[in-house]
């Protein structure tokens, strides 16, 4: 067995006569980087990989038109803040989030998202928290390093911008302690024969989300509304649509659809959203119409339809949901 008679030697074998420069350490292609910002006492910051040109054409090739990109390279793009600000005009409260962008040659999107520590090709647009329109501009000279910058434009602002080829895509931000709350809770009530009928929700709001078929996916169980599970609780004997429902409490789920709404009373009680199909008592389906005006937040309620039946409606975003509720 032969041996190395020298440390030099060893070298060079365990070398294999390397070329030049190929035992040294390989250039990173998309290096990691991070900025910061502080405003007041606090800190906003991002961090992201920096993919160059190297020679190749950027927006509508590298950078394709009309989809999702993680907005650098490699890790999904993080943003960290640890104050309430609004961002874009979107109220976002403290706490990570990873950025994503839509571009498209007429305007781009900026997209925040609450799953973190995926990489960067792992978008799941049921975790979006916001989606928002950015503003674009074009730059004098190319950026040959993607570039995502923090800068302060007063006291308690600044400016988001990301930076490359020849786009400039930028979005405002300001640090407030008005931001309100995500899905604050609330609940409706009618007299049914002399009964209640009572619903404690809570209320999620757009923030510039698409809400159907998006925030709230076709063909899956929805917890109707946010956090904890959607109560519903009756003193009389009713019946929704051709669903009879005994007095009782109960958690109140649905299911969406394209072109259907199914609202789904089970036995489960209250607390976090865990649904139990076995647990089901009955389900109803419910009428969609158009909303007249946007609403935001999210709502349940009752309109009084005589003194045994209410409409139960269910609205967000662009359509409202209705059935007709009747006490026995």
């Amino acid at each position: 067995m032969r041996t190395c008679s020298s440390v030099f030697l060893c070298m060079v074998v365990l070398l294999g006569f390397a070329a030049p420069g190929e035992a040294q350490e390989r250039k990173i292609l998309s290096p990691r980087d991070s900025v910061f910002l502080s405003l007041d006492t606090n800190t906003i910051s991002v961090n992201y990989g920096r993919p160059s040109m190297r020679g190749r054409k950027i927006m509508g090739e590298l950078v394709p038109w009309n989809q999702v990109w993680r907005t650098g390279a490699n890790q999904a793009t993080h943003l960290k803040t640890n104050f309430d600000l609004f961002l874009g005009g979107v109220p976002l409260t403290r706490g990570t989030y990873t950025l994503w962008t839509l571009p498209s040659p007429t305007g781009w999107k900026i997209i925040l998202n609450k799953q973190t520590k995926q990489w960067g090709t792992a978008y799941d647009a049921s975790q979006d928290f916001a989606r928002f329109d950015a503003k674009v501009e074009t730059l004098p000279g190319p950026v040959d390093t993607f570039t995502i910058a923090l800068e302060r434009t007063g006291k308690m602002t600044g400016i988001l911008k990301m930076m490359w080829e020849k786009t400039l895509v930028s979005a405002t931000f300001e640090k407030s302690d008005k931001v309100r709350p995500l899905s604050p809770l609330d609940s409706t009530e009618v007299s049914l024969d002399g009964k209640a009928l009572k619903i404690t929700y809570s209320k999620p709001f757009v923030r510039g989300r698409t809400i159907w078929g998006s925030v709230v996916p076709n063909d899956s169980i929805w917890r109707t509304g946010a956090n904890f599970a959607t109560t519903f609780s009756t003193e009389a004997d009713l019946v929704i649509g051709k669903a009879r429902i005994p007095k009782g409490s109960y958690t109140l789920y649905s299911r969406p659809a394209e072109n259907s709404f199914t609202l789904i009373i089970n036995k489960k009680q209250g607390g976090p959203a865990q649904y139990d199909e076995k647990q089901n008592l009955v389900t109803a389906e419910m009428a969609r119409e158009k909303a007249p005006s946007s609403l935001d937040p999210f709502r349940i309620w009752f309109e009084p339809a005589g003194k045994s039946s209410a409409r139960l409606r269910i609205g967000w975003a662009d359509r409202i949901y209705s059935a007709t509720v009747t006490a026995q």
